[in-house]
Formats: structure tokens, C-alpha cells, sequence
């Protein structure tokens, strides 16, 4: 199996060759998943690829971000770099990305990242045939889960063996975007789940689970993946690479990782007595690698016993200490700095990279330990048990700074600095050629994809105006979720042109039943996530909506397409539309979409509104120089509760049905339904007031989602909210009036 360790500096690339990793990940500028990362440049990449290839080490490139539309130009003057660096291959989620390499750099291999959310034979089916050489896993899926998806498939398999762990399943996280204005698919997560949230008080009967869970806690800051002793069973399972997770992390991290696994994997065949001195070594190495608490997550387990521990913070690194208190000192010219009283657990240098942790906000403040004193006395090291006094250069974010509660802990150690210096240095010390990509062919191909030729600076047109008239349906439709089929009875300030139905027991029975009455007005729709043991099910009850007569599906994964092949070759006409679990956040990828045979799809619910009519704009661009689908469908969800975490954990500490809150006040309701774990707002997501807005843009058609909670409760809310009248509750708009971060 591959060793593969992740690098977003030059300590952590030296490192992790040192150590003995098999190969290396890291960012591409601008465009990856760590965004907050510093970026390396292009000549900086093309040695660390030489000198990876000089030892045997495999080099691939991170280009994992979803793009907005007016970054696609500069996402192909990448692809293009990369096309001239030839790394082993590139890691991408975005459809539109992919419709670019695909297209137009056919030469690079392709990897299918984690965040692509494929938890399914069907789905690594798919991304095969597709052409990805490689499918990343999530963290949620057990050996013996991942062993069945090898023999079905015989795909090339890589599955995360070390470091942190979402809370959701990656790709299908909307909290930090529609909270907090940050995607986490765009590399610009706030991290919600490592909050400290509490249990909303009883107010009369309280409804849901109360075993567990009550009072406050870390509820969803999962603990740190290790799978250092499950080495042997993964080979048996089919896995081609084990990647370590950590481009924000130090070098030091990385060489105290890679060391064990390495030692791990290179002794797998030894005796159990020398195997358990081994064991003990590599554990050792992972405790000094600064980390969170471990556990084995899903790897033996779907319902793991150790996956959080909620009365911990969650924070990386070593707890140094405890902060007894916080002052605030304002210098001349209004510039004010903090300054903190730290009894110490551990010791602590000048030069040490540090983290606060406001254990009340879950606010967290990293800085670099510049001056200490311990008593009076300045002093440039301090030692366990003795209380210090650190002067910060900045002032800690908050109102108050009375009744402060923190912990410090230590994230880098005071060299790091240094080897980072030192390790630039021996890199780059033999002269590189600095590369360019061919200007000709970038130009050439936004040219191709505006449409117009000769382009105005080389540069994709991202606020062009549509040529021509629109091409598709002349009416904006409105689609509205419910959970059953009793639901479409009741009456909506709207006329709906769908009903949006998810597929269930219940709702199959109901819709096989009165197949005459509703036929024409349901679309079917399928959950994101649809593990290995319902596939059956589903396509079972598929296969029986399509005999029955219904022709229209909503798929939450763009794989679940393949479930309808079947139908395809019987020469019913079904038309598929993608919901916007998909992802879809720019034109190339409502162009790949079309071109996989849908028939619409929902557009990225963390769009703000100029990438929005920039998309379409030039995806109807687009699609008039191909001759394109006049019939694709292209929607915006617009009001509802989407669900902000998607995940597998059900754990005792959770209290489904009740309302949790967290340090800012803000209200949310936790729920289990279908082996899924679902956090919603309690305050619903509302683009109501941009329906004139949505109009000009072209979009095709707008979503209600009234499927969640109580039907009355739902249509009475919604019916205020559209009309804009009587006592209005509050909502949340995302980030359409805002920049998409």
C-alpha cells in the first residue's frame, strides 16, 4: 500500500520524503481545499516534483475547490501549468473541473476527492468509467464497506488512515457556508462543528431521546482518525493508498506521522512479540505529532464509541495550559493588545506557534510566542507548573474580556520557523527554470468556451450578456418538496408546476396506488447518500416507478444516474434532475451535467447571486454554439431548512428532536432519519425576496422544501414569508445578497 502524507510547507515536504512516504500531496495555488494555507507557486511545485521523482516519491496536486464562475478562467491557466509540471495526477471534486481537464488537458490523471462524497459501487463505477485513475473514500465508511466496494469494482481505492475528521459527510456540509459566509467546499471552512453547543432548556414536555446529551459539550468535534493497527485488514480490503490528512498542520506533525505508519507498514509480517514493541514506538511517535485525541472512527464500526468525546475541545496540538485570566493594554495611537496569565502543564518557548481557545465563544486565536515572563522576570522559556504572563501582539477577538475561560496549547514547536527557512533553502538552491504555460492554446480555449472569437485579453467573459433569446422555458416555474403524497393537497400561495417527492416505503406504496391521479406532477427523489446495502432496494423500487409510468427522478448524487441504464436501453424517455447535493457552482459544470444525460439540475445552494447570472449567462452561451439541450432544466433551491450537517454519527449524546444553540445564540434542531444525522436551523433559508432578481438571471425553475417538520407548521410559515405579510420570523438568505467566500 501507498504511504501518502500531505505537505503545505516546505518543512512538511522535506519531512515526509525523510520519513519515507511514497508519495506527497499539496495544494494548488488558489484553488484547493486549504485555501487558508499559504499556496506554493509553480516554480516552487515543479522542485519539489523534481526532487520527489528523484527519490521515488509520487507527486500529486490538490485541486480540489469548487469554483465560482469568474475563477474558471484561471482555472484553466492552472490546468495548464500543471499540464507542463506533469505531476502524477490531479485531485478534483468540481463537475465543471473536470469538464475542463477532461476537454482539454486529456494528458492529466485524474483522482476523485473524498469531497466528491462516493460511498457506493455505483458511484465508483461511474467515476471510473469516467476516467479517474483514482477514488478517495470518505472517513464514514468501514473496512468491511470498503472491502465489498473493492471487489466490485476493482477500482484503485485511497481511504484516510490519519488526522482530522469532518463531523459531516465531506461535500455535503452547507454550515460553515450559510452561517457563516465561508464554504467548506471552497477551502474557507469556520469549522462550526468544533463549537461548544448546548442544549436548549426544557419548555413544558420535551419531545426526542433523553438518555444522554444533556448540558453543554463539544457535540459534534469529532476526534482525530488513527488507524495504525488496522493496517493488515485495510490491504485485505483492496486499498491502494493510505493518506495521512494535514496540509495546515507542521512539519513536525508530518515527520512524527509518517515515521510510525511507516514503521507500521514496514513491519507488517513481524512476530507478535517484536509487533508489539513496534505498536507501542509508532503510538508513541503519533502522541508527539500534536494531534487531538484518536480513535478509529468508522473502520470497525458504523456506530463508533469513541468518535467524539464532548467534554474536550477538539483542538490540535498540546494542551500547555490553563488561562487564569485575560487583560486588555491599549497603547498611544489606539492600538490594543492582549496579554494572558497562564499557570503551565507542559513547557513553552519563545519562537512556539500557540492557540487560544475562548472555551465560552469557541473562538480561537493563533499567534507566535514572541516574549514571556514567569513572575517579574522576562524570560524566553517557561516550565511546567510555574505561572506565566504572555503578551500577544494582537487583541483577542470579543466583548468582554472578564470572566475569560481558555486553554492554550501549543501547535508548532519553536524551530519550526526555522527548519521551514532551511528547508526552502535546499530546495530551491538548484536554479529552476521558471515555466509558462502556452498563452496561445489558454486563450484559445476560453475562447472556445465563451464562445467568441478572437477574446477580449484573453480572458473568459464571466458577466457577458446572452446572446440571442432564451433558450429555454418561458415561465419560471415553481417545485415544491413535501414529505408524502397527502402533503401536495394543501393549498400554497403558488402554483406548483412539480412536486418533489422523496422515495420511501411509504410514499412508493401511496404513489403505485394512485399512479392515474398524480402521474405528470411527482418527481421521485433520491437521498446523497445511499449506501452499499440499500442500492438494492432502491433500484428495486425505481425499476417499478418507471414501469408503473413515472418518467421524472431527482438524484442527490450525479452516480445515481447509472440506476436508470436499464430504462435507457428499454427506450423510455426518464428524465433525471440533479439535485444541488451535486455541487454545481459554475457553467462547465452545468455543461458536463448535460452532457452526462440529465435533464436539469439544481444550481449550488452556497451561490451568491452574481456567480449565479454569470453562470447561466454563459452556460446558455454555451449551450447555443453546441446546439445545446433546450429542454435542460436549471433550478434554484429558494426557501426551506436544508440540512447544514449531513452525517453518519449517531452517538448517546445526542438528543434528536431537540434544539441546540450555539455560543451566539442561534438555534438548531437535531434529527436521525434513514442512518442519517441532520442538523437544520431553526430559522428557515428564504430567497423570497429575490424572486424578480432570480427572473432576469434565466433561472428555470425555484424550490420550496416544505418536507421537513410539521406540514401545517411549514406551509403557514412559507406562506408569510412569500407573502410578506403579518408577523414575518426571521430568516437566513445564505450568501446570495453577499460574495461567496
Amino acid at each position: 500500500m501507498e504511504l501518502l502524507a500531505p505537505v503545505g510547507s516546505f518543512a512538511s515536504f522535506e519531512a515526509a520524503l525523510d520519513e519515507g512516504a511514497d508519495a506527497v500531496y499539496v495544494g494548488a495555488p488558489e484553488l484547493n481545499a486549504r485555501a487558508l494555507s499559504r499556496d506554493f507557486t509553480y516554480t516552487e511545485i515543479k522542485a519539489m516534483i523534481r526532487q520527489a521523482a528523484q527519490t521515488g516519491v509520487k507527486f500529486y496536486i490538490a485541486m480540489n475547490s469548487l469554483l465560482k464562475e469568474d475563477e474558471v478562467a484561471r482555472a484553466v491557466e492552472c490546468l495548464a501549468y500543471l499540464e507542463e509540471l506533469k505531476p502524477d495526477a490531479l485531485i478534483i471534486q468540481d463537475l465543471g473541473l473536470f469538464y475542463l481537464a477532461q476537454k482539454y488537458f486529456p494528458g492529466l490523471d485524474l483522482h476523485a476527492s473524498t469531497l466528491m462524497s462516493v460511498h457506493n459501487s455505483l458511484a465508483v463505477k461511474q467515476l471510473v468509467d469516467q476516467g479517474f485513475k483514482r477514488v478517495v473514500l470518505p472517513r464514514e465508511m468501514s473496512i468491511a464497506e470498503i472491502g465489498i466496494l473493492f471487489r466490485k469494482t476493482g477500482a484503485e481505492l485511497e481511504v484516510f488512515i490519519h488526522g482530522a475528521m469532518c463531523f459531516s459527510y465531506s461535500g455535503l456540509c452547507m454550515f460553515s457556508s450559510l452561517h457563516g459566509g465561508k464554504s467548506s467546499l471552497r477551502g474557507q471552512c469556520v469549522q462550526p462543528c468544533r463549537r461548544k453547543y448546548t442544549w436548549q432548556k426544557k419548555k413544558g414536555r420535551s419531545s426526542g431521546r433523553q438518555s444522554g446529551g444533556r448540558g453543554a459539550g463539544y457535540l459534534f468535534s469529532m476526534n482525530d482518525l488513527s488507524g495504525i493497527q488496522h493496517l493488515e485488514e485495510l490491504a485485505d480490503a483492496g486499498v491502494a493508498s493510505l493518506k495521512i490528512e494535514g496540509r495546515l498542520k507542521s512539519g513536525e506533525y508530518v515527520r512524527k506521522t509518517v515515521r510510525a505508519y511507516r514503521l507500521m507498514l514496514d513491519n507488517l509480517t513481524t512476530t507478535p512479540a517484536a509487533r508489539k514493541k513496534i505498536v507501542v514506538e509508532a503510538r508513541r511517535l503519533l502522541d508527539e505529532a500534536m494531534g487531538r485525541k484518536r480513535s478509529s472512527g468508522f473502520f470497525l464500526n458504523s456506530r463508533p464509541q469513541q468518535a467524539i468525546t464532548p467534554h474536550l475541545s477538539g483542538n490540535i496540538g498540546t494542551m500547555v495550559g490553563k488561562v487564569h485570566s485575560l487583560d486588555t493594554v491599549s497603547l498611544k495611537g489606539g492600538k490594543q493588545f492582549s496579554v494572558i496569565t497562564v499557570s503551565l502543564r507542559h513547557p513553552v518557548s519563545v519562537g512556539d506557534r500557540l492557540r487560544l481557545h475562548n472555551e465560552k465563544s469557541g473562538e480561537r486565536t493563533n499567534f507566535t510566542l514572541k516574549s514571556l515572563k514567569v513572575g517579574q522576570r522576562a524570560a524566553t522559556s517557561g516550565k511546567a507548573g510555574q505561572k506565566v504572563r504572555i503578551t500577544l501582539q494582537q487583541k483577542v477577538p470579543g466583548r468582554s474580556v472578564k470572566m475569560f475561560q481558555g486553554s492554550l496549547f501549543r501547535v508548532d514547536v519553536s524551530t519550526g520557523r526555522q527548519d521551514e527557512k532551511r528547508s526552502r533553502e535546499r530546495l530551491l538552491k538548484p536554479q529552476i527554470k521558471k515555466i509558462a504555460p502556452d498563452t496561445n492554446r489558454v486563450e484559445s480555449i476560453l475562447a472556445d468556451l465563451s464562445g467568441k472569437s478572437p477574446l477580449t485579453q484573453g480572458r473568459y467573459v464571466p458577466h457577458g450578456v446572452c446572446s440571442g433569446k432564451k433558450m429555454k422555458t418561458e415561465r419560471l416555474q415553481w417545485w415544491v418538496k413535501v414529505g408524502s403524497i397527502r402533503d401536495m393537497n394543501i393549498r400554497l400561495p403558488v402554483r406548483p408546476e412539480k412536486y418533489v417527492l422523496p422515495l420511501g416505503p411509504e410514499n412508493l406504496e401511496d404513489g403505485l396506488r394512485l399512479f392515474k391521479k398524480y402521474n405528470g406532477f411527482i418527481v421521485w427523489s433520491l437521498p446523497p447518500i445511499i449506501m452499499e446495502e440499500n442500492l438494492g432496494w432502491y433500484s428495486r423500487a425505481l425499476a417499478t416507478l418507471e414501469e408503473k409510468g413515472y418518467r421524472e427522478f431527482q438524484s442527490g448524487h450525479f452516480s445515481q444516474s447509472g440506476m436508470f441504464s436499464r430504462f435507457n436501453e428499454k427506450q423510455h424517455t426518464v428524465s433525471i434532475y440533479g439535485n444541488y447535493t451535486v455541487n454545481i457552482l459554475n457553467s462547465p459544470a452545468l455543461e458536463e451535467m448535460r452532457e452526462l444525460g440529465f435533464a436539469g439540475v439544481q444550481f449550488s445552494i452556497e451561490t451568491d447571486g452574481n456567480n449565479l447570472d454569470a453562470a447561466l449567462k454563459n452556460f446558455n452561451r454555451m449551450a447555443g454554439k453546441v446546439g445545446g439541450d433546450k429542454t435542460f432544466l436549471v433550478g434554484l433551491y429558494v426557501y426551506g431548512r436544508p440540512p447544514l450537517f449531513t452525517a453518519r454519527l449517531d452517538d448517546p449524546a445526542y438528543n434528536y428532536g431537540k434544539r441546540f444553540v450555539s455560543p451566539r445564540g442561534e438555534e438548531y434542531v437535531l434529527s436521525r432519519n434513514n442512518d442519517m444525522t441532520i442538523a437544520r436551523s431553526v430559522i428557515p433559508f428564504d430567497l423570497l425576496d429575490n424572486q424578480k432578481k432570480l427572473e432576469k438571471t434565466g433561472i428555470d425553475y425555484l424550490l420550496v422544501d416544505l418536507s421537513d417538520g410539521n406540514m401545517k407548521k411549514n406551509v403557514s410559515e412559507f406562506i408569510t414569508h412569500y407573502s410578506q405579510k403579518g408577523k414575518r420570523s426571521a430568516g437566513m438568505s445564505g450568501n446570495f445578497s453577499a460574495n461567496l467566500a
